[in-house]
């Protein structure tokens, strides 16, 4: 077997959103299993064994055949799956996933707490301040306060924070539902939503992006949080829901000739967040003809915006193309649309990690090795703390590492992640 096919075949260590949105799923490895203290991302002989294990232990029992009809697949392709050595795509393991009735990240597993323990707030106290039943004592803060909060969480957020965030959340969000301060909820829920996605807690996601959408005043707002439930409902295996309603609130929000920049950047980042559920739906030149409208409200805006921490333009709809080439498996394709980013990136720090792992699961797809890695070091220096909570990074790792002879560099940044 030859060493680009070797990686072809081991790259199943991990099935992730794109950071916005999750990437693809590549084949199956084997190799050590991980350590039983720290998170390692998902290998394809685990993904087969939590299949094998939800399927035996239904009432009655699924056998493969029954798994193969229920999820509209082949025979081959569970029995393969389940053994460890047959290549998964996401809209495979999504389809997996539905018929046996769990989230995706049941399947590959994904993170459910946070690296340290908090002192104050956590998971737990976010839960509570999403499903409130009694207000907690003291003075709540201002509107001012609760605002630069905000702003703080958003900052760590992209910056792959989750612990920070974690640590104040909770309060905001509940003094801002004391106060009545309606859109300041709305976001802090949106940011809950979106945090909690990547700790693994896919329903308190869900109830946090419905409260946010409950609240939400602003019209723009209540765009960008759409974006957001679609983007939970799609790591919830559920890609055909998560683009049904970015597509519709594009539909509803449709800016004419004269609307103001924010509104056709929210219009456009709808379209992109639409393409991204596509495609992992397996819906590949849908998703390229949403992405080709978003490329036509990229330059009628003539800039890279940010409004409600959501981010549009030129930038963001080159990323999501090659997310998309990715997501099908066309490595060529993928980097060949990366050749037109522009060279200022204005994308907050996760979204440019994301779009450069990506680069790197394409580079090493088509057998660039030394490119994938310098890419993930870069990764590191950059965002070490975002990469050790993303298992899609840690999967090219891990991939790398055990489809070829690994650099000391290689097996160092292995092991700083906890990777085997």
């Amino acid at each position: 077997m030859s060493t680009r096919l070797a990686y072809l075949d081991q790259v199943a260590c991990s099935v992730v959103a794109h950071d916005d949105v999750p990437s693809m799923l590549a084949a199956g490895c084997s190799g050590r299993p991980p350590h039983p203290d720290r998170y390692q991302g998902a290998a394809m002989s685990e993904i087969g064994d939590r299949i094998f294990e939800l399927r035996n232990e239904r009432t009655p029992r699924l056998t493969q055949q029954d798994l193969a009809d229920r999820a509209g697949v082949s025979l081959d392709l569970v029995k393969k799956i389940e053994q460890g050595v047959k290549p998964g795509s996401l809209p495979y393991l999504t389809k997996i996933a539905k018929a046996l009735d769990v989230d995706l990240g049941v399947l590959v597993g994904k993170p459910t707490h946070l690296e340290s323990v908090p002192d104050a707030g956590g998971i737990l106290a976010l839960r509570r301040a999403l499903t409130p039943v009694v207000d907690d004592g003291g003075e709540p803060a201002s509107v001012d306060e609760l605002r630069a909060s905000v702003r703080q969480a958003w900052a760590a957020y992209w910056s792959g924070n989750y612990d920070l965030i974690a640590t104040f959340l909770p309060q905001v969000i509940s003094d801002a539902r004391r106060i009545g301060a309606a859109d300041l909820h709305a976001e802090s829920s949106q940011l809950a939503a979106s945090t909690l996605v990547h700790l693994g807690h896919p329903d308190l996601s869900l109830v946090a992006a419905d409260r946010a959408l409950d609240v939400a005043e602003d019209r723009n707002l209540h765009a960008a949080v759409v974006g957001t439930r679609s983007w939970v409902l799609l790591n919830q295996a559920r890609a055909d829901d998560a683009a049904a309603i970015a597509v519709r609130e594009a539909d509803e929000i449709e800016p004419n000739r004269k609307a103001a920049p924010e509104a056709v950047s929210m219009w456009g980042n709808l379209l992109v967040t639409g393409a991204t559920a596509a495609a992992r739906a397996g819906n590949d030149d849908e998703a390229r003809d949403l992405l080709q409208v978003a490329h036509g409200a990229a330059v009628r805006l003539g800039e890279d915006r940010n409004d409600f921490n959501t981010t549009f333009g030129v930038t963001q709809v080159v990323m999501q193309r090659v997310d998309a080439a990715v997501v099908a498996g066309d490595f060529a394709r993928a980097l060949d649309v990366a050749r037109e980013m522009p060279q200022h990136n204005p994308m907050p720090l996760a979204a440019r990690s994301r779009h450069k792992t990506d680069l790197a699961h394409a580079h090493a797809g088509l057998g660039r090795y030394a490119d994938a890695e310098r890419i993930l070091l870069e990764i590191e220096q950059d965002a070490g703390q975002w990469m050790r909570y993303q298992p899609f990074p840690r999967a090219v790792v891990g991939s790398l590492l055990n489809g070829r002879r690994a650099s000391p560099k290689l097996r160092g940044l292995a092991r700083r992640l906890g990777v085997r």
